[in-house]
């Protein structure tokens, strides 16, 4: 069986000594294994145009594919990446398996693999803990006035400032897959009240960390009662623009917003406009429509 490893070269940290040795390590344990690295890499802003169809600018914009990678997609029947070129029906006839080493695949499904019958499976879970410590140190630097007390310190300004606590406040989190519920699990253990929504409501539904669930289609009432909202819903045809000023204006005022999903599920000059109306107390972003974020794009500048 040949696995080709095709995530981009500059992920492999490791010295070549150092793979050589896990690849010996794996023929061990599965002596039929060949495994090729063949890195195969497109841009932040290439990965966001293959998200979703139509793809002629994305085919315009992607990378010529080498004589390497081309020689090792021909016999693959496994791959393990982050992106794939267009026509992976024709480059790689024997594949039967794409892993992603992301969680996202939307990418990934530009690539033909359905032609073949290709099973494409995702890392989901592989950074839930990253992430949900991410959405934690935002929202704590946010409520306790992090960022002015730094200021204070550096002007030597000694001055009684207060923030908010997060116990006893509600935290809603739209979309409780992997991350959602590790942020949860946190947020929780912090006394915060914890709201989350779910694709489909069934009865053996648990989570010890959630004190409610909603239906994904009856967010509006989630958004009215958090104080802080986290999104971290799965990128679709049916969540893209999810948040959009119908659903900042569900939000209660001086409500704080963390998007940890991806940058096409939110309306970004929407955004903009409920943090200048002062609706949104703040909003902190690890993901953006177009990435990497242009200099001139107003989410710099935006106030909070």
């Amino acid at each position: 069986m040949k696995v080709v490893i095709a995530y981009p070269e500059k992920w492999e940290t490791r010295p070549p000594e150092d793979v050589a040795r896990y690849n010996e390590k794996l023929r061990a344990i599965v002596p039929n294994v060949e495994i090729v690295i063949a890195p195969y890499d497109e841009s932040e802003e290439l990965r966001v145009l293959r998200g979703k169809p139509p793809y002629d600018e994305a085919r315009k914009r992607a990378p010529e594919v080498t004589d390497a990678q081309r020689a090792a997609f021909t016999d693959a029947e496994a791959i393990l990446t982050l992106n794939l070129p267009f026509d992976m029906d024709k480059l790689a006839p024997k594949l039967r398996w794409v892993q992603s080493i992301g969680a996202g695949v939307a990418q990934l499904q530009s690539a033909g693999l359905e032609i073949n019958n290709v099973t494409l499976t995702n890392a989901a879970g592989t950074a839930a803990t990253p992430i949900a410590e991410f959405v934690l140190a935002r929202l704590l630097e946010q409520w306790k006035r992090l960022p002015l007390y730094a200021d204070m310190q550096r002007e030597q300004n000694w001055t009684p400032t207060y923030g908010r606590d997060l116990s006893g406040s509600t935290l809603g989190i739209v979309g409780h897959g992997a991350i959602g519920a590790a942020v949860a699990k946190r947020a929780k253990a912090l006394g915060m009240h914890v709201l989350a929504t779910k694709r489909t409501l069934t009865a053996d539904l648990k989570d010890p960390s959630v004190d409610r669930f909603y239906a994904f289609n009856d967010m509006q009432g989630l958004l009215a009662e958090s104080d802080a909202v986290v999104l971290a819903a799965p990128e679709s045809a049916e969540t893209l623009n999810l948040f959009n000023a119908k659903n900042f204006s569900a939000m209660k005022k001086g409500a704080f917003f963390i998007n940890v999903a991806r940058g096409t599920l939110v309306n970004e000059p929407e955004l903009i406009e409920a943090l200048k109306s002062e609706h949104l107390s703040g909003a902190a972003i690890d993901v953006a429509s177009v990435e990497p974020l242009p200099p001139a794009n107003p989410l710099w500048t935006a106030p909070n």
